[in-house]
C-alpha cells in the first residue's frame, strides 16, 4: 500500500502539475480575481522551476559534499549499491540500459578494484508495480560481471522496491554473512540523508559514499540564472520528490 501510495504522491509532486493546475484554474475560475492569482501564480512557478541556477544552489544546500577517495584510510567489509539506474522496460533485453545515476555502481566498482571494498551488495527489486520480469540487483551485478567483478564477491538483494526496503533487506543479508561488519553505501549525493537514516533504523551503522551530483558548478552563471531552461525542471521535481520522501520517512518511523 505504501509502494503505490508514494508512486501517486510521486506525480502529484511534479512542478509542471502544479503549473497546469494553476492555469486551469485561472481559465475556469468564475471569480476574476481567483483567476488574476492563479495566472500570476502560474507564471512565478513557471520561471521558478525553468532556472537551473536556481535548481543547483538548492541542490548545494540538500546534497551530501563530495569525498575524495584519499580520505578512506580503512576498508570496508560490504559496499552496499542502491538501485535505481537501471531501466526495466527497454527491449530487446539481452543487456542492461543504465541512467545517469549508474555511477552508484561504478564508483563501487572503482573502489572494489582499489582494495577499498571487500564485496559488493546491489541492492534493489522491481520499481514497476506488478512487473517482476527483470530484478534490479540481478541486473546489476550482471554488469558487475561484464566489468571482471569477481561474482563470489557479490552479494545480491533483488526484494527492495523503495529506500526503506533497501536497507532493511540489505541489512538482513549483512547480519547473516557478516560479523561487525564496516558498511559503505553507495547513493545519488541527494538521496543520502534518507538512505542514512534508513540504515540507522535497521541498527547496522553505515558511512555513505554520495555519487552522482547534480550541484557542480559554484560559479554564478548568468545565462542559467536568467534565461529559462527545460533542463530545470527534473532537476526540480528530483529535489522535491526526494525531501518529500524524507519526510514521509520520518512521519512514518522509517527514517
Amino acid at each position: 500500500m505504501f509502494f503505490l501510495l508514494s508512486k501517486t504522491l510521486m506525480h502529484l509532486l511534479l512542478p509542471v502539475v502544479w503549473v497546469l493546475c494553476l492555469l486551469l484554474l485561472s481559465l475556469f475560475a468564475r471569480n476574476l480575481k481567483i483567476r488574476k492569482i492563479c495566472l500570476i501564480s502560474a507564471i512565478f512557478l513557471f520561471l521558478l522551476f525553468s532556472n537551473e541556477w536556481l535548481a543547483t544552489r538548492a541542490y548545494s544546500l540538500w546534497e551530501e559534499p563530495v569525498i575524495p577517495v584519499s580520505q578512506l584510510k580503512e576498508s570496508y567489509d560490504v559496499g552496499v549499491i542502491m538501485g535505481g539506474f537501471t531501466d526495466a522496460a527497454k527491449q530487446p533485453r539481452d543487456r542492461v540500459y543504465h541512467t545517469s545515476a549508474v555511477d552508484r555502481m561504478m564508483h563501487a566498482i572503482q573502489l572494489y578494484r582499489m582494495g577499498k571494498v571487500k564485496k559488493l551488495l546491489p541492492s534493489g527489486g522491481s520499481g514497476i508495480p506488478g512487473f517482476s520480469e527483470a530484478l534490479e540487483a540481478d541486473m546489476i551485478k550482471k554488469s558487475m560481471t561484464t566489468c571482471l567483478v569477481n561474482p563470489q564477491d557479490i552479494l545480491v538483494e533483488n526484494m527492495a522496491r523503495n529506500t526503506r526496503e533497501n536497507a532493511v533487506f540489505s541489512a538482513e543479508i549483512i547480519r547473516r554473512n557478516f560479523q561487525h561488519p564496516r558498511v559503505l553505501v553507495f547513493t545519488s549525493a541527494f538521496h543520502c540523508r534518507r538512505t542514512r537514516a534508513c540504515f540507522e533504523k535497521t541498527g547496522i551503522k553505515v558511512d555513505v559514499f554520495p555519487v552522482d551530483f547534480k550541484f557542480n558548478d559554484p560559479s554564478f552563471n548568468l545565462e542559467k540564472a536568467l534565461i529559462p531552461s527545460d533542463d530545470a525542471w527534473p532537476l526540480w521535481s528530483l529535489l522535491i520528490h526526494e525531501i518529500a520522501g524524507y519526510v514521509m520517512y520520518k512521519l512514518m518511523g522509517y527514517a
